[in-house]
């Protein structure tokens, strides 16, 4: 007889991606129940330590695009609790987020094998846990989908697409002349680290051999340091089969390709290689493309490249139009081709929910958008801004006891939360209290006019930017009123400025300042540093009826928003800074109050 268990929750998350983590801990933090279901024994999918493909979002072309939100989050928590970058500490870093939030039941080492419908609905999932032999079953009002497989299309029926429309159908000219099932393909990772002695490499016996005309469009052959600034993400198969059912026909293809292209580096003699040693190679390949659900809007080429701007904006891409062959490494051609997104686009809120299944959502790469769109969409900043949006949506339908197809009527409301939780949306301002729009206090009128933006990062021609010297007040007061929290938004150098040299270029710094995370592991890179402009030490003191208390003292800041308890009628607040990571001076975007 099998051990079987029962859990019912107000939301049930598939997939512990970037995208299924701040899907989770969005609803969590907004008072959601949350059960978080994972099939790996660490969070992070293709970004944990069992795969190591890099973040990559808006900030590839546009750094000051970078996303907000929980992924900003998250890479100040690897910056300040993982500054060498190391694998283990990232995987901890995610499983913290999850973990720190009372509202998440988490399931890891479970796959989802079955789902309950009627009338439309999702009743339960059922999953095993490998690790207890346990059959497990969840019964929530709403899913969310981020399992980059769409694994619940297949047991409900939601709708979903497979592989590349024809040019026609969404008039998209990188689009091909006919439909195919074709997809990008799944690739394993390695990593390699220099040491201070010649290590040796002898090939298993499986290894595949390659020469210096193997690697065409791929590794760089002409330097003999041409293989350190990589990250192998070339080492592709599987777009002409099927990347969910043909999984283990595919790794057993790419295992003895990788290793026979460290073989090549280490001895080919190609390369200046004698002191770099393979540290970790993968052994579960990285998907990039399967199935995508149908929304009640699909994303298409022409949103991308016109920079469109949706009513329902929900979050926004603009990593390049990048289209992988499906042939992968079978072929000597370009293994992608890249058509460069300018200005970032919006994805709309219709993209996030299924169209025949009335309580699921879906975050990450299966999101509703076409193969060409979903090349650009794909990436994993969008990813987790997308879950950040899905988990704030389930909350207003819990409010509201609305459908996600419904919520549209609320769509004004889910921007601000979004927003009010560092979301930044490309035409969707924050809108600040009205106790602080109409506040007596002693900013200047610039910066006061700054503070009332709702913008909150900094542009190259335009900047929202209060800055004041360190130990000097700003200072609000206002009609009495219930203060939830008191929010404020540091100036964390949203673009990377400080980590990058303009006059030499440096890979390492090129890859921080689109994420922080590394690579190859050379022996003088530098450990990972907050940012300079970052406030540390802070005080706040706000007034409680005739009287102005120190509310909350800050000794070690590092994130870019917080939000400060309070839970009590106030009528003032007063913010004083006394020390940042190295600027002279204090700066911040936002300092507001939040009621509910």
């Amino acid at each position: 007889m099998r051990n079987k268990t029962y859990l019912k929750t107000e939301f049930c998350v598939i997939g512990g991606g970037l995208a299924g983590i701040c899907a989770a801990v969005a609803a969590a933090r907004h008072g959601v129940k949350v059960v978080l279901i994972h099939d790996r024994p660490v969070l992070g999918g293709n970004a944990s330590s069992e795969i190591r493909m890099w973040v990559r979002g808006a900030s590839e072309r546009n750094p000051e695009y970078r996303e907000g939100g929980l992924i900003e989050e998250i890479a100040m928590d690897n910056i300040y609790f993982n500054p060498s970058m190391d694998y283990p500490m990232w995987d901890a870093v995610l499983y913290n987020k999850v973990i720190s939030e009372p509202n998440i039941e988490l399931l890891l080492n479970t796959s989802v094998f079955y789902a309950e419908t009627k009338n439309e609905k999702i009743k339960s999932v059922s999953a095993w846990q490998l690790t207890t032999y346990t059959e497990i079953e969840i019964q929530a009002d709403y899913f969310c989908d981020s399992s980059g497989d769409s694994i619940l299309g297949e047991f409900t029926g939601a709708k979903y697409r497979v592989g590349r429309e024809i040019a026609d159908e969404y008039d998209e000219s990188l689009a091909g002349a006919s439909a195919d099932n074709k997809t990008m393909g799944n690739s394993v990772i390695l990593q390699a680290r220099q040491t201070d002695k010649v290590v040796k490499f002898t090939p298993p016996p499986f290894a595949k051999k390659f020469n210096k005309d193997s690697f065409p469009y791929r590794l760089n052959t002409e330097k003999k340091d041409g293989f350190v600034s990589e990250n192998f993400w070339w080492l592709e198969l599987g777009g002409e089969d099927n990347t969910i059912r043909d999984a283990e026909k595919i790794r057993a293809e790419l295992i003895p390709i990788a290793y026979g292209v460290w073989d090549f580096i280490k001895n080919s003699g190609t390369y200046d290689s004698e002191k770099w040693d393979l540290d970790w190679l993968g052994f579960l390949p990285g998907k990039r493309e399967n199935r995508r659900y149908i929304g009640d809007y699909i994303l298409c080429q022409s949103d991308l490249q016109d920079g469109r701007i949706f009513d329902d904006e929900i979050a926004y891409g603009g990593w390049t139009i990048d289209e992988h062959n499906p042939k992968g490494m079978k072929t000597s051609e370009s293994p992608f081709l890249h058509h460069v997104v300018v200005p970032p686009y919006s994805i709309p809120y219709r993209c996030i929910y299924s169209v025949n299944i009335k309580n699921l959502y879906f975050a990450g790469r299966n999101i509703s958008a076409t193969h060409i769109a979903n090349s650009s969409a794909r990436v994993m900043a969008t990813c987790a801004a997308l879950g950040q949006a899905v988990g704030s949506g389930v909350y207003l339908c819990v409010k509201y006891e609305k459908t996600p197809r419904d919520l549209k009527e609320h769509i004004y409301e889910l921007q601000q939360i979004l927003r009010d939780d560092d979301c930044y949306l490309l035409g969707t301002k924050r809108s600040l209290s009205e106790s602080i729009k109409g506040a007596d206090h002693n900013l200047s009128q610039n910066n006061f006019t700054s503070l009332l933006s709702g913008i909150e990062r900094n542009f190259t021609d335009e900047k929202y930017c209060i800055e004041i010297k360190k130990g000097e007040n700003i200072r609000f007061e206002f009609e009495e009123t219930i203060c939830k929290c008191i929010r404020l938004v540091f100036d964390n150098d949203i673009a990377r400025e400080y980590v990058y040299n303009r006059e030499v270029f440096n890979h390492d710094e090129y890859t921080m300042r689109q994420f922080p995370q590394r690579h190859n592991i050379a022996k003088d890179l530098k450990p990972a540093a907050l940012a300079p402009s970052l406030v540390k030490e802070f005080i706040i003191r706000i007034k409680c009826g005739n009287k102005w208390i120190e509310h909350y003292n800050e000794e070690k800041n590092y994130q870019r928003l917080r939000k400060i308890s309070v839970e009590r009628k106030i009528s003032g607040i007063e913010f004083v800074g006394f020390e940042t990571y190295g600027e002279q001076n204090i700066r911040l975007f936002s300092i507001d109050i939040l009621k509910d």
